[in-house]
């Protein structure tokens, strides 16, 4: 293995130009797919590397979770299989975060060979893509046409990795925006139709009860009576259907009084369908403006939970489920738990009832977990509490 220094080298103007020039154009990419295509494709290019990969970690930053490459044919790679975990010099990478030079890779104590249908590699270079200063990722390349890789080629590759990571980063805070503006319009068009149900199609249908009423009063021995009676039944349950459907566009208690009333108003509604629920709830003190957060954080908690339970009670036919939503230690950790006939989170196309979960939580900066199997489905979650 080559000692890496990465401050004793100079690169020569045309290179030089060349990563600034691609920066320029990365940290405007909006897209971190094409981020990382055009990086690799650079990567290839400044170091004359025959192959190119970017390894992403996970969200434990123990193994990667997506593995993109250039310079393999898509035939060969569907050959090859499933891409790496991060076992054997990769996995090197992943534990110590620093440059890495190899002559011959098969040489490494912690090479692990190569699968079958792999192209022979030997020279092999591996920079870490660090983001506000946590490793995100790792650049990969191997086979030099002109031999084994230099100094002047890691240092481009470093420079190179830092741009990735600021365009990602770019990337990622655009998209967050774009998602946090497009939850934010939906729950301020959620609130105007509760609004709008509320003070016009409900008090319309409460005053047309009030006179079917009147009349069947005036009208006791009429044939007609009958008829009143049917109506003024079909307006009362119309009235609760209606009522059901404000709470769950947007529940008054929710902005009026928080998260914790709206918790208990929602469990009291789904608990009047048969449903076993059981809800615990610790939140705030009294010295923290009564325990009131960020908006943003309890429409995500509220709306967790809400998702959460109407998924065990219309998929899963749940007769049984425990909320539990808890500060601690600067966390609002929830967990709901059902005894439902359960589904498969990973399945493709899930729906956007799963996908809000993640986008909304992904968006307060925290973490969520989803395991489900036929004898019922946890979700838990950890958010940072946020208050105004």
């Amino acid at each position: 293995m080559a000692p890496v220094d990465e401050t004793s080298v100079s690169l020569d103007e045309a290179r030089l130009g060349r990563l600034i020039e691609v920066g320029r154009s990365l940290v405007v990419e909006s897209d971190p797919e094409a981020v990382i295509h055009d990086a690799l494709e650079v990567a290839r290019e400044l170091t004359g590397a025959r192959y190119a990969a970017l390894g992403v970690l996970d969200s434990r930053r123990a193994e990667l979770e997506q593995f993109v490459t250039r310079g393999i044919e898509d035939r060969l790679r569907d050959k090859i299989g499933h891409p790496p975990h991060g076992g054997g010099v990769l996995g090197l990478l992943i534990e110590e975060p620093e440059p890495l030079i190899l002559d011959d890779v098969s040489l490494h104590p912690r090479s692990q060979g190569f699968p079958p249908n792999h192209p022979p590699m030997k020279s092999f270079l591996g920079v870490p893509v660090k983001i506000r200063g946590e490793a995100w990722g790792n650049l990969y390349l191997t086979e030099k046409d002109s031999g084994p890789f230099d100094e002047a080629d890691i240092q481009s590759v470093i420079i190179l990795a830092e741009w990735v990571a600021i365009a990602i980063d770019n990337a990622r805070s655009a998209a967050a925006e774009r998602v946090r503006l497009t939850i934010e319009a939906a729950e301020q068009e959620r609130g105007r139709w509760a609004r709008e149900l509320h003070d016009e199609t409900l008090q319309n249908l409460a005053g047309l009860r009030v006179l079917l009423s009147g009349t069947r009063r005036r009208t006791a021995m009429s044939p007609v009576s009958p008829i009143l009676d049917q109506a003024i039944e079909r307006i009362d349950e119309t009235i609760v259907e209606l009522r059901r459907l404000i709470a769950d566009l947007r529940p008054a208690a929710l902005d009026e009084l928080g998260v914790a009333p709206a918790l208990a108003s929602l469990v009291e509604r789904l608990s009047a369908t048969g449903v076993e629920i059981d809800l615990y709830v610790e939140l705030g003190s009294e010295d923290d403006a009564a325990g009131r957060y960020e908006a943003l954080l309890e429409d995500t908690v509220y709306r967790l939970v809400q998702e959460s339970l109407n998924n065990a009670i219309r998929h899963g036919h749940a007769l049984r489920a425990i909320v539990e939503v808890i500060e601690e230690d600067g966390e609002i950790r929830i967990r709901v738990s059902d005894d439902g006939s359960g589904f498969d989170p990973n399945r493709t196309g899930g729906g956007f009832g799963l996908l809000g979960m993640r986008e909304r939580v992904k968006l307060t900066g925290g973490n969520l977990d989803i395991r489900s199997s036929e004898d019922g489905t946890t979700i838990t979650a950890a958010l940072p509490a946020r208050r105004p």
